[in-house]
């Protein structure tokens, strides 16, 4: 959680999509085939019924987190968290600026996100984290940081800050049926931000991301409560086929990139592979100010 990214320039969603239509349409012997969306009736249906008690209850949840220990605004700088009074107004700015150009993707209900360098230590879990916290600036909204790096995962320090470094996390849940979302969700200490640590258990691969507990879980913490958005914090997309997995999980991606780290070409290919309807957007890391 180093101060990686001074400043993030954020490209539109529309840019990158007609980026990948056009390298498509120049690759000779590929047909475009529209693909139909899924239906979403029934989940429409049963979230008009639903409406009025997932309002009150997510005021209800608002008006009553039990927050164990709230990070000061020094703590919080020096953990190099975004806050709204931080004296990084690039940064913040920045962060501002993804969680609305997220927010205008959808803008009548909550989403899911996974987040992910192209490269390793490209400074996906930075932005993850601090997109997390910028969407929590707001009052009447929550964000859910999970995370999914079995490679580099960041969330130790705020564990243990918290003093939640012993609970379990990702890992145990998928192993251990018995364990309920609740038993796996912890403070942050940044109000109205959770966060769903790696945990400790060992042996975690790639097909529990296919699971069917993985994905109810998603759905769960979701769907919970309308006024919650999820934040995966994924591994490299480049070195990691888990990556591509939680990418088609959730509602959308956002690709994070060093600034000069990566060839246009690697870039190209990468995007190849994320469902155009999925891309968000690129995020630019440690770009010179």
């Amino acid at each position: 959680m180093t101060d990686r990214a001074k400043f993030a320039n954020v490209r539109s969603m529309l840019d990158q999509k007609q980026g990948k239509s056009d390298r498509r349409e120049r690759k000779v012997g590929r047909s475009m085939v529209p693909v139909a969306s899924s239906s979403r009736g029934s989940n429409q249906l049963r979230a008009a019924n639903d409406s009025v008690s997932l309002a009150d209850r997510a005021r209800a949840d608002l008006a009553n987190m039990n927050e164990l220990r709230i990070f000061t605004d020094k703590q919080l700088d020096l953990l190099g968290i975004v806050h709204p009074r931080s004296k990084d107004k690039l940064m913040v700015d920045a962060m501002r600026q993804l969680r609305t150009k997220l927010y205008q993707l959808q803008p009548n209900k909550n989403f899911s996100v996974m987040v992910s360098s192209v490269v390793p230590e490209g400074g996906g879990s930075f932005v993850s984290l601090n997109l997390a916290a910028a969407i929590a600036f707001d009052q009447a909204k929550t964000s859910m940081l999970v995370e999914a790096n079995l490679h580099m995962p960041v969330l130790q320090k705020l564990m243990k800050l918290v003093g939640k470094e012993q609970a379990p996390g990702l890992l145990e849940y998928l192993e251990q049926p018995e364990l309920g979302v609740e038993h796996i969700v912890s403070p942050s200490g940044v109000p109205r931000m959770r966060v769903v640590p790696l945990g400790h258990h060992s042996g975690l691969s790639a097909e529990h991301f296919t699971s069917a507990r993985y994905q109810q879980l998603m759905l769960d913490i979701k769907e919970r409560y309308d006024n919650r958005y999820v934040i995966v914090d994924g591994p490299s997309m480049s070195t990691s086929t888990d990556a591509r997995i939680l990418s088609e999980i959730c509602d959308y991606t956002v690709l994070v990139i060093p600034y000069g780290g990566v060839t246009p070409g690697a870039l190209d290919s990468v995007i190849d592979e994320i469902d155009e309807r999925k891309l968000a957007g690129i995020v630019i890391n440690n770009q010179p100010v």
